[in-house]
Formats: C-alpha cells, sequence, structure tokens
C-alpha cells in the first residue's frame, strides 16, 4: 500500500453560540479537513484546526490559519507523503520535519490521517496501534466560554443536569468576576462537580494569580489552568498554590514537556493532538509527563468530529490522561444527545453521533478513527 494523493478541504461548521476565552479574536469553528489516498483505494481522514491568534509562551507556537494550512499540506507535506505506505506511520512525523518547521495543526491532520489508513488497513481502531484501551470510556468536561454572568450559570447548570460531572470555565479578563462566578458555581452545583478554572495567560504574573487564587476556601475549584505566561511565572505559581495548576499554552509538544516537569512549572499537563503534531509526538508528551508522575488531560480547540474521533481514541489508550476531557460530544444535527453539554456546533461532517453516557464518551470501535463523513454535509460547509 502506497500513498498516491492528498486533498485538503477548509469547512467551517455553524456554532451553536459564541464561545469565546481570554486570548481568542477571532470565531471557532474553522478546519482543514485532509483525505489521504492510496493506492488500493483506502482514505486516511485527518483535521486541522487551525487559530491565528493562539499560541504558546512568547510566542513560541501557533499563528496558523486555514489557507496556510492547505498551504503547508499540498505544497509542502503532500508531495513528501507520495510512495510512502502508511502502515510506516511511526516514521511520518520524521519525514515532516525534514521538509517543514514547526506547522503542528498541518502536522496534526497528516499524522491522524495516516493512523486512520494504518487502522483500516489492519482492520483495526486507532487506539489499538496506540497499545490498546486503557479504559471504556472517556469523561467530558464542558467548556463554559466567557459570556454574561446569567447566561454562564445557566449554561453551566444545564450541563451538569445533561451528565457532565466537569467543567472547564474561562477567565482570564477580570479576577474580580472570575473568583465571584466559580464561588457560585461551587455554592450551586455542589462538591462533585469538577470546577477548573482557565485564564489563558490572562493573569500574566505569578503574584497576581497568587494574590487572586489564595484566599479561595478550599474546595472551590478544583484546577486553575495557564494562569500566566511563561515557564518560570508558571513555576512560581505552582510553587505558590496548593490547587493544582496545569500547563497548556506552556506545552505543546515533548521539548516542552521536558521544561515543563524539570522545572515543575505544572501539576498537569493538558495534551493536544494539534499542539504536539498529532498522536505520535502527543504521545511523547504524555509518557514524559508519566515519567514525572503528572497526569494529563486531552484538550484542543473543539474540532469537528474528525479531529474528536482522534481526541477519544488517544484518550482512550493513554494512561495518564485521567482527568475529564475539554472535548465535544460530536453529531450530526438533529441527533445530538445534549441540548448544551460538550454542544458547541449546530451540525457536523460526521454520519453518526458520538455515543455519550454518564457524562463520558463511548469507544469508537470501528476501524481507524471510526467514523465516516457526509459528503453533501462537508459541500455545503466547505469555503474554498
Amino acid at each position: 500500500m502506497r500513498i498516491e494523493q492528498i486533498e485538503a478541504i477548509p469547512f467551517r461548521l455553524p456554532l451553536r453560540r459564541d464561545f469565546r476565552w481570554a486570548s481568542l479574536r477571532v470565531s471557532l469553528g474553522g478546519f482543514v479537513l485532509l483525505r489521504v489516498h492510496t493506492d488500493d483505494g483506502l482514505v486516511g481522514l485527518g483535521e486541522a484546526t487551525p487559530l491565528a491568534d493562539w499560541g504558546g509562551d512568547h510566542q513560541h507556537h501557533g499563528g496558523e490559519t486555514l489557507h496556510t494550512v492547505v498551504s503547508m499540506l499540498t505544497d509542502v507535506i503532500g508531495p513528501a507523503l507520495i510512495g510512502i505506505d502508511p502502515l510506516a506511520f511511526a516514521d511520518v512525523p520524521a519525514v515532516m520535519d525534514k521538509v517543514l518547521r514547526g506547522n503542528s495543526y498541518a502536522k496534526a491532520a497528516t499524522d491522524m490521517a495516516i493512523h486512520d489508513l494504518a487502522g483500516k488497513a489492519l482492520g483495526v481502531p486507532v487506539h489499538r496501534l496506540l497499545g490498546g484501551p486503557v479504559r471504556d470510556r472517556v469523561p467530558v468536561a464542558h467548556m463554559l466560554g466567557i459570556m454574561d454572568w446569567d447566561e454562564a450559570l445557566a449554561e453551566a447548570e444545564a450541563a451538569v443536569a445533561e451528565g457532565v460531572h466537569a467543567l472547564q470555565i474561562k477567565g482570564g479578563e477580570n479576577a474580580e468576576r472570575d473568583i465571584a462566578l466559580v464561588t457560585e458555581l461551587r455554592r450551586r452545583l455542589g462538591p462533585s462537580v469538577q470546577l477548573r478554572l482557565d485564564a489563558n495567560q490572562g493573569y500574566r504574573r505569578a503574584k497576581n494569580a497568587i494574590q487572586y487564587i489564595a484566599p479561595l476556601p478550599p474546595g472551590t475549584i478544583d484546577y486553575l489552568e495557564q494562569p500566566v505566561e511563561g515557564l518560570q511565572e508558571m513555576a512560581a505559581t505552582t510553587a505558590g498554590l496548593a490547587i493544582p495548576i496545569v500547563a497548556d499554552e506552556s506545552c505543546w509538544d515533548p521539548w516542552d514537556a521536558l521544561e515543563v516537569t524539570r522545572i515543575r512549572a505544572a501539576d498537569v499537563i493538558s495534551v493536544y493532538l494539534a499542539k504536539a503534531g498529532g498522536f505520535t509526538q502527543a504521545r511523547l508528551v504524555a509518557a514524559i509527563a508519566a515519567i514525572a508522575g503528572l497526569p494529563c488531560d486531552v484538550n484542543g480547540s473543539i474540532e469537528s468530529g474528525v479531529g474528536n474521533a482522534a481526541n477519544v481514541q488517544f484518550a482512550l489508550a493513554t494512561p495518564n490522561c485521567t482527568l475529564p476531557c475539554v472535548i465535544p460530544i460530536s453529531a450530526p444535527a438533529g441527533r445530538h444527545p445534549c441540548r448544551v453539554a460538550g454542544h458547541y456546533y449546530d451540525d457536523d461532517i460526521i454520519t453518526e453521533p458520538f455515543r455519550f453516557e454518564g457524562g463520558c464518551l463511548l469507544p469508537l470501535d470501528r476501524p481507524g478513527l471510526g467514523i465516516d463523513i457526509d459528503q453533501a454535509k462537508l459541500d455545503r460547509f466547505r469555503i474554498d
């Protein structure tokens, strides 16, 4: 089996509502679908979810758009893939790194598609290629974007009523508002719902983060995600607060993970397939975290059903991804199991909804990523 052609197709899904975080200046919902064709007729699927204004500490990573991803896939990565056997999926990151520096979104889409092809060729789901399942379901955390007070409370209560047991609460623009909101959410939701405040670097320095968070009564929040920018500031925050600190923007790839663990800049690492550049590098991030004794979650930029299938496959097979994952519950229009929980888009390009039960996504057990594309939907949402 050899790769003979690739297609990169930009598309945009309709949002259920506006979702925003502190550093986000563009609308969510834009994607690039990658199709990798082989000479025996198999097609592998991958996805990029690029954002131009989101990235790592001090602009070390990020800054891609739909058009730059399409260009990198078709003009640079694609030609390097022609003739490669997708069953040699472990070699693909090195092939990409030889022809392209950075551009982790495009690389992630490619790595996903190659794994999808390998799984389809071997007749197994991707989580089998990643070592096999270590859990039988993936707990979901609903992302509560920055929104008006009453809307935030209503969204949170609705998501919990629909079965999720964890919330990621976006903040970072106004610390007083953040503290008041998490305090009220804890009062309303009780101790059984995990609350994770994500400042997206908005508190800037450790002194600020400690000043804002230290006075909170124990149990108000369970995790504080990326409160500040830079590993030194993260390390000072981690040392200064009893609440576990989650590294997101500070940890993209294995080299970042080495530094995070070396200087004890966080207690948890949030793993993105897009940040790392796909399954292969994301596994290294999680492995480094595991060696250091740190748990992880799977997080992202609210992928479509294609990228989210990859999230689920990765979470099923990664032992230390034990935190609820900030990922969608993907479904086409009219078939979503929830009105609010994990429901970010009014429609999707996948043909079947993901199975959701007890606050968790259930495994995708068909070969490869375990999904099919609705071509009519893709044609409708395409934005060439």
